[in-house]
């Protein structure tokens, strides 16, 4: 059996700091063509469809676009702040006028790091062009903006952190790494919080190959799940945690749980980078 790192196509330059930290970590050549199993990073999404890939390609198409992934969390029961779908401009207005003490988010569905999301409190204020159906998703009010992140390969759930800002007086919503938030450790994910990214990944066919779950906890303790996000194709899951401990225990659960489908992995007894 032939393992491959697929990078292909002309977006391949977006992944390849990831491709050859996985040809490290996996002990795999990183390649155009497809092999017996591949890690899809970069490729033709006509032409990965029925490959036999380590993370499941349907998975990665609806981690890439937040309305599969609130379909699959509705389905699923998935516990987030409320959330719509919407068909139409009309539709968006029957919501706002129907909960009138939610504040909504218009979320951009095919983006990452908070990118194009906005506040919306009318109508008149959807940019022409906008992805349909709409997603609206209520925003909760946190005292200080953070996400939390766990981490979750071959059904094992870890490395939980959170992202904040560094300056405690800055209150913009988009809590992502590119928006300048810092990754802080040191607490420890409950019950609650473990259970619902499990059912999450569950949902979006995550929690067997690779996934990391971003979640909140609102004034009343309660969890709430925002998204999911995986590697391939569109996105890839944010490697600059600044924590090396992480960064390699992804790297080595990778490893292990990738050759667990192939047989004996080649770095003898002792999982370790290649080079």
């Amino acid at each position: 059996m032939i393992p491959k790192i697929v990078n292909q196509t002309a977006g391949k330059w977006a992944f390849d700091k990831l491709a050859n930290v996985l040809s490290e970590s996996l002990w795999v050549d990183i390649g155009e063509d497809f092999g017996d199993i591949n890690y899809i990073l970069c490729a033709d999404k006509q032409k990965a469809d029925g490959i036999n890939s380590f993370i499941p390609i349907q998975s990665i198409k609806i981690a890439a676009d937040k309305r599969k992934i609130e379909k699959r969390f509705n389905q699923y029961h998935v516990a987030r702040p409320k959330t719509f779908l919407v068909d139409n401009e009309k539709e968006v207005g029957f919501i706002l006028s129907e909960y009138p003490h939610i504040q909504w988010i218009l979320k951009y569905p095919i983006g990452c790091g908070g990118i194009h999301h906005r506040f919306i409190e009318d109508i008149n204020q959807i940019p022409k062009g906008w992805p349909q159906p709409f997603l609206l998703q209520e925003f909760i009010q946190l005292q200080r903006p953070e996400v939390y992140r766990l981490y979750c390969v071959n059904g094992e759930i870890f490395g939980l952190n959170a992202r904040r800002f560094k300056d405690t007086n800055n209150k913009t919503p988009w809590v992502s790494h590119a928006n300048g938030a810092i990754y802080e450790y040191g607490e420890t994910p409950d019950r609650e919080a473990q259970e619902i990214a499990k059912t999450a990944l569950i949902s979006t066919g995550l929690y067997d190959s690779f996934g990391v779950v971003d979640i909140l906890q609102s004034k009343g303790d309660k969890w709430y799940v925002l998204e999911v996000g995986t590697d391939g194709i569109y996105n890839y899951v944010d490697r600059e945690v600044e924590n090396q401990n992480l960064f390699d225990e992804i790297n080595e659960r990778l490893a292990k749980a990738f050759w667990k489908r192939i047989g004996v992995p080649p770095w003898g007894k002792n999982w370790r980078y290649k080079n």
